[in-house]
């Protein structure tokens, strides 16, 4: 196959970006808001240029990859914090089933119909031009909607290397919103119109994209559109596979059944397969024991109405159950309320429930709202309507926190990345813009750029490594469309620049047209005796870079002479603390690449409330100004901590000041600190590499993830008050934190895992304080039961000294080989009290749809 080559051009048009909520990006959307697309292309009336003569494949359409029909739905945590409860109804009708998000969610739910019509051509194969960085070459590509997948012929490759499981689809993006990739692969702008790139992760968990132009405008819509559909009804189908209901039985009743003699029964070899995709992850003896409660004919075949029976089976929580009795009976027996004959909760018992146990302060209208709402049609709260208020929106793990967001930035913790640009590890990772837009749709605050000399103007890249550039226009472009999206608040770019002062000119023209009056240039208030607050900052961006009259150059030589201190930039840095080798491998790599030591004016005005100043002295002047900025790699910064003294001055320079922190250059795999190190410390940015789901970022999220998830949170008052002790002296405090680990609920058999391996879950407790080392306790093994284990296993915990608010606790759920496959971390102070459901997610931080944990929980004020 011969590679056609194509003209590189340049287009202006409204963007269009369409991910798998349909809702694309676009700058002209009021407030900075994305507008919402519901399907298809809105440039219809554009007509397609004629493209260039091009060779295709003499393969026809191969067949799809087979992939497993159990395959569990897993979004991004920023995706699936904007997806409300849904309600599934059949074609017919049907009662409701709910599915749950991270922590809250409307239980207002939306009809999801049947699956969308693929016009048979999809199906048969519709011919793309497919573009790489080396070739353009056309391949016939398929939809098939049985399997889930997007296929291409390909002689040359594998079919796991040509196929796309739409599942993992993470966006589609087309026209102006995917412009970033055309320019990178020096397309023409004629094709703007009919470039669509899908942006979707592999078995292995790496994200990739695949970037083609449709040869015609009709197959260009008719693909996007079906898509886009078939997205949302796959999305809406696994959701409704969570917790089944009533309406299960008719939504998934005709996909099992046979037919036999006019009438429709199920096997019970449909019953598993039904088992598999819906991970019901129970021995084949409880399964068949189920089964076999259900055929009360003695058939050997389900029923209509007994697998209606049988579903109601799998559904019962014999745990919620004797919760429900036991409530019943304490909370009767301790108010002196009367006693319902028919095992039901009355109003009375059910407000002594949220105020007591719950530990919720809600007023009685609202109470008496929730108990109708999931009492039965006989107005009576049976232990199902008890069940299903668990398991609802109006019962969610985490508090609903209203932030003053009024106060000066200094007072806040700001959600902060390092090394923003890297998709990988640290030497020899993928610079890309998806990392940018991965990290703001996340909530990031404050991101990072690494600025360096490129043939074609300025790049973003890990300076001095095997790292990948990237445009430093194209990285604008995209923090401008993505900036707001998760918050309205200050957006913080954090520039290490390298550049030479014609680059540095070039970079600040481009991030004055492209931001805009979003990008802060001069003070919006004079005569400041306190940085502004975020709320002042709404929409609004702002850089921290250092003064034009600093001479970075000196500076840097004496961090890797002298080892004294560490500049902004990690790199550097990193290298400069290996003195033990007594090498000096930053001083000739200055030589090989060289780079600018001085910032521009045009530049260093940019910095107008974040001015990044190298630390010398918490005594000098500069460190009073009250706009700097201290930068610390983690080593220098745990150093300095030793010292009491300069730990005392750090904290008290804090509570005025900014500083930030980042992890040091030899984490070679990415991996991250303890962030508490620097929160109790009142370090403002504790900036992490966000591509590593460990510990850290794990901890991170759980800090910011209450309320609207903003990416900012108020310190604590010790924390901010000038006058305030040294972290030493703080009053100490002392509160108890009991956990239950009662339960798990339909968990994902751990990848690479056979149908018939053993599965024994257990939990793994972790509570991490500022003030001591981690305490673990672990659950008893669970045998060949993922789908309902029960554990009923409890712990205590005493937490003392100050900022006990800045304690976390972490769960983790272990496979029958002892590894980690789902894991769920929550900041103490913000979770609720009483039964609660939390999420699990896997090891890259994307959440099981599925899956749960029931927990206890009670946070005791000593």
């Amino acid at each position: 196959m011969m590679p056609h080559p194509l003209s590189s051009g340049s287009s202006e048009l409204p963007p269009v970006s369409t991910n798998l909520r349909s809702v694309p990006v676009s700058p002209q959307s009021p407030n900075g808001h994305p507008a919402t697309i519901l399907s298809g292309s809105p440039h219809s009336q554009v007509q397609a240029p004629p493209l260039p003569q091009t060779t295709s494949s003499a393969a026809s359409a191969s067949s799809s990859l087979r992939t497993p029909s159990s395959i569990i739905r897993r979004l991004s945590r920023g995706t699936l914090d904007k997806l409300s409860r849904r309600t599934v109804k059949s074609a017919s009708s049907g009662p409701v089933t709910r599915r749950r998000s991270s922590s809250s969610a409307s239980d207002s739910g939306s009809v999801v119909e049947g699956p969308p019509e693929v016009p048979e051509s999809l199906q048969n194969g519709v011919p793309f031009l497919r573009i790489t960085r080396k070739k353009r070459i056309q391949y016939t590509f398929c939809l098939n909607v049985d399997q889930g997948t997007i296929t291409w012929d390909s002689k040359t490759k594998a079919k796991s290397k040509t196929t796309i499981v739409i599942d993992n689809i993470k966006e589609i993006r087309v026209a102006e919103d995917a412009r970033n990739y055309r320019e990178e692969f020096k397309i023409s702008s004629e094709h703007e119109n009919l470039w669509i790139t899908i942006i979707y992760v592999t078995d292995n968990q790496k994200l990739k994209g695949l970037h083609v132009i449709a040869l015609s405008k009709d197959s260009f819509d008719q693909f996007v559109g079906t898509l886009q559909r078939l997205l949302k009804y796959r999305l809406d189908v696994m959701s409704s596979l969570a917790i089944p209901g009533e309406q299960f039985v008719t939504v998934h009743w005709p996909a099992y059944v046979t037919k036999e003699e006019g009438e429709e029964r199920l096997s019970y070899e449909g019953v598993e397969r039904l088992a598999r995709r819906l991970h019901v992850n129970c021995s084949k003896e409880y399964l068949r024991r189920k089964f076999t409660e259900a055929d009360v004919d003695n058939s050997g075949f389900l029923s209509f109405d007994e697998f209606r029976n049988f579903v109601k089976m799998l559904k019962h929580r014999a745990e919620i159950v004797d919760i429900f009795m036991k409530v019943r009976r304490d909370t009767g027996s301790a108010n002196n309320l009367a006693m319902e004959d028919d095992e039901s909760m009355s109003l009375d018992m059910f407000k002594s429930f949220l105020k007591n146990i719950q530990k919720q302060d809600i007023d009685d209208s609202v109470a008496l709202k929730v108990f109708y709402k999931f009492a039965d049609e006989y107005q009576k709260f049976t232990a199902d309507s008890f069940s299903d208020y668990l398991l609802s929106s109006y019962n969610p793990v985490l508090r609903e926190i209203d932030e003053d967001m009024t106060r000066p930035l200094n007072e806040y913790y700001i959600s902060s990345s390092h090394n923003t640009y890297l998709l990988g590890r640290q030497l020899a990772g993928e610079s890309s813009v998806e990392a940018y837009i991965r990290v703001l749709q996340r909530g990031c605050r404050c991101i990072e750029l690494d600025c360096w000399d490129g043939d074609d103007g300025p790049t973003v890249s890990h300076g001095r490594t095997f790292t990948s550039d990237v445009s430093f226009a194209d990285v604008v472009s995209a923090i401008h469309k993505y900036g707001f999206i998760s918050s309205p608040y200050p957006l913080i770019l954090s520039l290490e620049v390298h550049c030479n002062f014609e680059q540095q000119v070039i970079m600040t023209e481009i991030m004055r047209t492209t931001f805009g009056d979003k990008l802060v240039t001069a003070p919006t208030m004079t005569n400041m005796l306190s940085l502004p607050s975020p709320e002042d900052l709404k929409h609004k961006i702002l850089i921290k870079v250092k003064g034009s009259d600093q001479d970075e150059r000196d500076a840097f030589y004496n961090d890797v002479i002298g080892n004294t201190s560490e500049s902004t930039t990690s790199t550097e840095t990193s290298l400069s603390e290996d003195t033990d080798s007594g090498r000096d491998p930053v001083r000739k790599r200055v030589k090989k690449r060289g780079g600018n030591s001085k910032i521009a004016h045009a530049l260093g005005d940019l910095g107008v409330y974040i001015r990044g100043v190298k630390y010398r002295n918490f005594a000098l002047p500069e460190s009073r100004s009250l706009t700097h900025c201290f930068s610390f790699g983690e080593r220098s910064y745990n150093s300095l901590c030793k010292d009491e003294d300069k730990e005392s001055q750090l904290e008290k320079h804090n509570r005025r000041h900014l500083m930030r922190v980042y992890p040091s250059g030899f984490r070679f795999t990415s991996s991250n600190y303890d962030p508490i190190i620097c929160w109790k410390r009142g370090v403002q940015m504790a900036a992490l590499n966000w591509q590593t789901f460990d510990l850290g970022l794990q901890m991170n999220d759980a800090m910011f993830a209450c309320g609207e998830k903003t990416g900012y949170v108020l310190k604590p008052e010790e924390l901010r008050t000038v006058n305030a002790k040294h972290l030493r002296t703080l009053r100490k405090h002392r509160a108890r934190f009991n956990i239950e680990v009662i339960s798990a609920q339909q968990l994902p058999r751990p990848k690479d895992a056979k149908p018939d391996d053993p599965f024994d879950p257990s939990v793994e407790v972790e509570v991490f304080s500022p003030n001591s080392a981690p305490c673990r306790m672990k659950t008893k093994v669970v045998r060949n039961n993922g789908f309902n284990p029960i554990w009923n296993e409890k712990w205590s915990v005493e937490i003392e000294g100050p900022l006990v608010e800045l304690s976390f606790v972490r769960l983790q759920v272990y496979s029958t080989d002892g590894t980690v496959f789902a894991v769920y971390c929550g900041r103490i102070s913000n979770l609720q009290q009483g039964y609660r459901h939390v999420p699990l997610f896997d090891l890259q931080g994307e959440q099981f749809i599925f899956s749960t944990l029931f927990l206890k929980i009670a946070f005791i004020d000593e």
